[in-house]
């Protein structure tokens, strides 16, 4: 098996467990064009749009929407289900209202998993004028998608003929085979997955790093009920960005990223019970406090874990056992000053550097792992049970 083959099945680890809207996504971004750029629900799932030179976004990863003068519109519905006639049918009504939002829809696309079926000429089986009378007739709930429809183009059938012709004229069924290895294929090139030094392990960290990013950026768009948008060239940026910070010589996955994208708000039965925890409750914290320390410990977890596996554990047991000398020597210091408490603890071991990690959050994160249970260099805000650092 050649390095491409090799980097691409690894990359493939990197994208389970994400969600099939969100995958492709990521695919339509690493097919992006120059003057192109993805979005995130606006006209539908997914939308390409191609911009005229005046209006090609510079922002990086923009989210905000941007009114831009387009050159052609694709739209994209994602399933991950049975395509049935009523499934079909939801399609159809999302297409008729993001066209009368927007009639420079050039084309309609429905993705769906290949494992799924997709019933045979279920689309545009009905006349116009049959279509629009199920629409009419139709006595469902207020916030139906067919009730809108209806509110939409009651009373306008030749209007309704129009979009729904040019829809059926414009509509495509793509049944998607493995788009976690179509993503991974995309990226060999921006990620350098031949360059030497780099193979397969890399190949999937850059990969998981670019879909932890976009997830964290959707998860924050969403949050403050505005698209995520994204152009050509800022795709091209995130990539040289994420290729610098992971690599051979460098591995700093963005924090942010990470806590946005996996870090639970909402501390677990299991958290509470932790030793950690319950270390730093002894400090007075609030509970959004405890949980971003505790977010710290799940990053430097992470990096300890790409440390493991990459066979430079010396690495880690050197951070551990620096991260132990540092808060031995604040207990004495504050033992000699008499202000030895844990908050105070926390506080200055926190100000301790370590040259091994390569940012706050990871030095704070390997003093708060080093509160857990039964470790070598465990550390502790508080004793407990005649503990005594040593």
């Amino acid at each position: 098996m050649d390095i491409i083959e090799s980097s691409n099945d690894a990359g493939l680890n990197s994208l389970s467990g994400f969600s099939y809207q969100i995958k492709v996504f990521i695919l339509k971004m690493t097919q992006l064009k120059g003057n192109q750029q993805v979005e995130f629900e606006t006209l539908d799932d997914v939308t390409t749009r191609s911009l005229s030179a005046d209006n090609t976004v510079t922002d990086f990863c923009i989210k905000r929407y941007v009114a831009a003068e387009s050159s052609g519109i694709e739209v994209f519905q994602v399933k991950q289900t049975d395509v049935t006639k009523s499934v079909a049918r939801k399609v159809l009504y999302n297409w008729l209202l993001a066209y009368n939002e927007n009639s420079d829809i050039t084309s309609f696309h429905l993705y769906v998993d290949d494992q799924y079926s997709v019933g045979i000429n279920l689309f545009c089986s009905n006349n116009a004028k049959q279509e629009y009378d199920i629409v009419i007739e139709s006595n469902k709930r207020e916030q139906a998608l067919i009730t809108r429809v209806k509110r939409l183009y009651n009373g306008k059938f030749e209007e309704f003929k129009n979009a729904y012709q040019t829809i059926c004229n414009n509509a495509h069924i793509d049944s998607i085979n493995n788009i976690d290895r179509s993503i991974s294929n995309q990226l060999v090139a921006p990620f350098h997955a031949t360059a030497a030094g780099i193979g397969s392990t890399y190949f999937e960290k850059r990969i998981y790093e670019l879909v932890t990013k976009i997830c964290a950026r959707i998860i924050d768009s969403a949050g403050r009920r505005i698209p995520y948008i994204c152009g050509h060239a800022e795709y091209m940026q995130l990539c040289e960005e994420i290729c610098r910070n992971i690599s051979p010589s460098q591995y700093t996955p963005d924090y942010e990223s990470f806590r946005q994208a996996f870090v639970q708000s909402d501390l677990t039965e299991e958290m509470l019970q932790s030793r950690e925890c319950r270390q730093l409750r002894y400090c007075n914290l609030t509970t959004t406090e405890i949980s971003d320390h505790l977010s710290y410990e799940q990053y430097y977890e992470n990096i300890r874990q790409h440390y493991l596996r990459d066979a430079q554990k010396e690495k880690i047991l050197s951070t551990e056992r620096i991260a132990n000398q540092n808060h031995k020597d604040v207990v004495l210091e504050l033992q000699a000053d008499g202000r030895d408490k844990p908050s105070l603890r926390l506080v200055k071991t926190k100000r301790a550097g370590i040259s091994t990690m390569p940012n706050e959050f990871s030095r704070w994160g390997a003093y708060i792992f080093l509160t857990k249970d039964k470790l070598p260099n465990q550390i502790s805000w508080k004793d407990e049970n005649g503990e005594s650092d040593e």
